[in-house]
């Protein structure tokens, strides 16, 4: 699966950090039931920070999202 841009619900917790409660996936919301990781990485392009979160779905199938705070953009990886 290629990486594509997707609309995410995120929660700002208490040190302001964004979570993924839930995004869209084709026209259908998918829930975050748990956070399996995260992690914060490096664009190769402009080194702005990337973070990414592996998360189980109420679907029960596990997706990779990446966030880039600069741009304000969610991807699916």
């Amino acid at each position: 699966m290629k990486r594509r841009k997707i609309k995410v619900i995120a929660y700002a917790g208490y040190r302001s950090e964004e979570s993924p409660h839930s995004f869209v996936l084709e026209g259908e919301r998918i829930g975050t039931e748990e956070i399996i990781s995260r992690w914060v990485g490096e664009n190769a392009g402009d080194r702005q920070q990337i973070h990414f979160f592996r998360i189980k779905g109420d679907d029960g199938f596990i997706y990779l999202l990446s966030c880039d705070d600069q741009k304000g953009e969610w991807h699916l990886e």
